[in-house]
């Protein structure tokens, strides 16, 4: 089987402006787990994951993040929920995106995209066909080709 088979072909796409919320509500009303970042020129740039979302409110960086505004509060009590509101209306997708992709051409075999995914501890994968993305094989892609085999 090649990428071409097991992709999803046409994956949700956004732009590097796309507000954070804006990908999350995408995420979840189409339930799926990232969406592929396109620059003006249609270029893909990156992609959004559950993961880089859940990562940068992990709370190392949020501790990071109020120790800073405590200084800069001077001793003041801060509006959290200003803040809060604050930090995610200003997060794009380019402040959250991974980058690069990594892709595979449509003709790659499913050894390669399955030795790819362990080697690189990722689990989706860009397809493209003369360097434009036309599709998404993603580990669940994988399960659902082994399981049609087995049929």
């Amino acid at each position: 089987m090649r990428a071409r088979d097991l992709m999803t072909p046409a994956p949700c796409c956004v732009n590097a402006r796309t507000p954070v919320s804006q990908i999350m509500r995408a995420m979840l009303d189409r339930s799926i787990s990232a969406v592929m970042v396109l620059g003006d020129d249609g270029q893909l740039i990156g992609l959004v994951s559950e993961g880089d979302l859940v990562r940068r409110q992990d709370s190392s960086h949020l501790k990071k993040i109020d120790h800073w505004l405590a200084q800069l509060a001077e001793g003041e009590a801060l509006n959290l929920e200003f803040l809060h509101n604050l930090q995610l209306g200003e997060q794009t997708a380019a402040t959250v995106m991974s980058s690069p992709v990594i892709t595979v051409a449509e003709t790659a075999d499913l050894s390669q995209i399955a030795d790819l995914l362990l080697k690189r501890g990722i689990k989706r994968v860009a397809v493209t066909r003369d360097g434009k993305l036309v599709g998404v094989v993603s580990r669940r892609d994988i399960l659902r080709a082994l399981l049609a085999q087995e049929a």
